[in-house]
């Protein structure tokens, strides 16, 4: 029977009953071993503590190469102290752009409305931009408008002092 069920439009009572039922059994199976895996009291086998040690390394992996791209992008950077504020410098940008060195740790893969401060001759203003970083780079991606979304690559000043 279900070798007739294929994909349409309709179904009649029937069918409609043996779909859901086998809906309702994978979903029953996977919160069961869900539960059996928070537990913890099952003996497992080795395919499936394989299993899950390959997941916990993966995670481990992904927040190891996060934590590094972290540093790269902030690691030995200019820090600037105008008006009671740390920032860090932009290069490469039309004008001399800051950012909150508190808002360079909330950064994420999300995009993000953060406010950008630029000086002025009545002191620092700000500008609100979409930003976000990938894990591919370790420059961090920026677009002026936040309704037209274009993302430009910029990094931060270096610290170049000699010692």
């Amino acid at each position: 029977m279900t070798d007739e069920i294929k994909s349409k439009d309709i179904y009649t009572a029937e069918e409609k009953k043996m779909i859901l039922e086998r809906l309702d059994a994978q979903r029953r199976a996977r919160q069961e071993a869900e539960r059996q895996e928070k537990q913890g009291d099952k003996k497992l086998t080795p395919s499936e503590k394989e299993k899950i040690l390959e997941r916990i390394n993966e995670e481990r992996r992904i927040a190891q190469k996060y934590k590094e791209l972290q540093g790269r992008r902030l690691k030995n950077k200019k820090v600037y102290h105008l008006e009671n504020r740390v920032l860090y410098r932009f290069l490469d940008m039309n004008r001399a752009y800051y950012i909150q060195v508190e808002d360079c740790k909330r950064l994420s893969s999300r995009p993000l409305i953060l406010p950008l401060f630029y000086q002025g001759f009545d002191g620092l203003k700000q500008k609100d931009v979409l930003i976000r970083i990938r894990d591919y780079s370790d420059k961090i991606f920026i677009s002026d408008d936040v309704i037209r979304v274009y993302y430009k690559t910029y990094s931060l000043e270096d610290n170049t002092e000699k010692q």
